[in-house]
């Protein structure tokens, strides 16, 4: 087998001579502290996926003199299973001192893999079910806004407008997990607090694309974009928010040239904004709280402040950050497809990171991700442990109040 270089920017193959070999990426990564995988640390990844693009771009002898050495195929099988040990959570790139975007690299090398036929048979399985039936968990998707039928008070239009001011993208995890279809419950009520005229897409929404671009199917992407553009532009909406850090972020880089004019926001973005402006008052919580900053919200999208806006406002809540917060911020282990490929590495990097929180001695752990609550929330029942795992805009419902006089500013407007 040979890598060919056509999945590799100019950028970044400058950025494969970049390592000094400091190895301050492998000490913070939780993948390879996990698993203690040579091939997850990334440091030795990029070594030795350096090695083989040098082997694969001319003569042997050149090949040789600089450095590149092809692998055995049994290698090379090992090395690729540790390059999707890794969810992608760009802890590596916080702390690198050279600056080297090495989520691209990681990216670009999955992109490799692919073509190559190595990447893990669980993420041909996620492709088909996308392809068939526009979701990654492959059910039906004329079920993807059935968790609207167990609210109690859900309007007959179940949410689906033909016009609104506000698209909401709720993002398969949500749409099909009984365990945290509580998240899209909660944001629609809030919304519907506010006074805000948004719709959700209904059967027209499918996978934003994430779980493929994170395999390392990028070019399997153009379909959804395409249907999902069009059904944003059926209602008229200027504004697309999210609860799903994962699909906030795709959109953010995928989906905005397609959608000029349209503000794609975060639902901790959104909420800050209607607080602020006065359309949802906040009650006394009387607890001690602490935030878990998703990886693609955080790091991956550089939305640290609106949650911790929101968290601050809430009367009579002691906010308490963990040590490792914001650009260090820890790994729930549910990016990057993990659970997919390695889902034992997944639950124990969310082990340890809830162990973290604990530490912090909060009755409450607030995160921003509907897969950072299930990963969380299943290593706080394995676990057995007390600190509650919520997502904000669950916390947020359970505090508000409708104000008797709001502002009068349109939503859409940019804060």
């Amino acid at each position: 087998m040979q890598m060919a270089t056509n999945n590799f920017t100019i950028k970044q193959l400058v950025e494969l001579d970049a390592c000094t070999r400091c190895g301050e990426c492998t000490r913070w990564c939780q993948a390879f502290k996990e698993s203690q995988d040579e091939y997850a640390a990334p440091d030795m990844r990029l070594r030795e996926f350096r090695a083989m693009l040098k082997a694969g771009r001319g003569l042997p002898l050149l090949s040789r003199l600089f450095g590149g050495k092809m692998p055995s195929d049994e290698k090379l099988k090992e090395m690729a299973a540790g390059a999707y040990r890794c969810t992608l959570c760009a802890q590596c790139v916080a702390v690198c001192p050279s600056g080297i975007d090495l989520r691209a690299l990681w990216l670009s090398l999955r992109q490799e893999l692919v073509e190559l036929g190595l990447n893990p048979r669980g993420l041909d399985l996620a492709r088909d079910a996308i392809r068939t039936r526009q979701n990654v968990v492959n059910y039906p998707n004329e079920e993807r806004a059935m968790w609207v039928d167990y609210m109690a008070d859900a309007p007959l239009d179940a949410y689906q407008r033909e016009r609104a001011d506000v698209v909401y993208f709720v993002g398969c995890i949500a749409s099909f997990s009984p365990a945290v279809q509580s998240i899209p419950e909660a944001f629609v009520q809030v919304l519907t607090m506010a006074g805000v005229d948004f719709t959700i897409l209904g059967e027209k929404e499918q996978c934003c694309g994430f779980p493929l671009l994170a395999a390392g199917m990028r070019g399997e992407m153009d379909a959804a974009i395409e249907q999902n553009v069009a059904a944003v532009r059926e209602t008229g909406a200027g504004v697309v928010a999210f609860t799903c850090p994962s699909c906030y972020n795709t959109w953010v880089n995928e989906y905005s040239p397609h959608l000029p004019g349209v503000e794609l926001i975060h639902s901790t973005q959104l909420i800050e904004r209607l607080l602020r402006q006065g359309r949802v008052g906040l009650r006394e919580l009387g607890k001690r709280i602490t935030y878990h900053d998703p990886c693609d919200l955080g790091r991956n999208s550089g939305v640290y402040e609106p949650p911790r806006e929101v968290l601050k406002r809430i009367p009579a809540a002691e906010f308490v950050e963990i040590e490792y917060n914001r650009e260090k911020g820890l790994c729930c282990g549910g990016g990057g497809d993990l659970e997919i490929s390695d889902p034992s590495l997944a639950a124990a990097e969310a082990t340890a990171t809830l162990a973290a929180f604990e530490e912090t001695g909060a009755d409450v752990v607030v995160t921003a991700c509907q897969q950072c609550k299930r990963s969380l929330q299943t290593a706080r029942e394995n676990r057995g442990s007390a600190i509650e795992v919520v997502d904000i805009v669950e916390l947020v419902l359970r505090v508000a109040r409708v104000q008797e006089e709001a502002s009068d500013r349109d939503i859409v407007t940019v804060a």
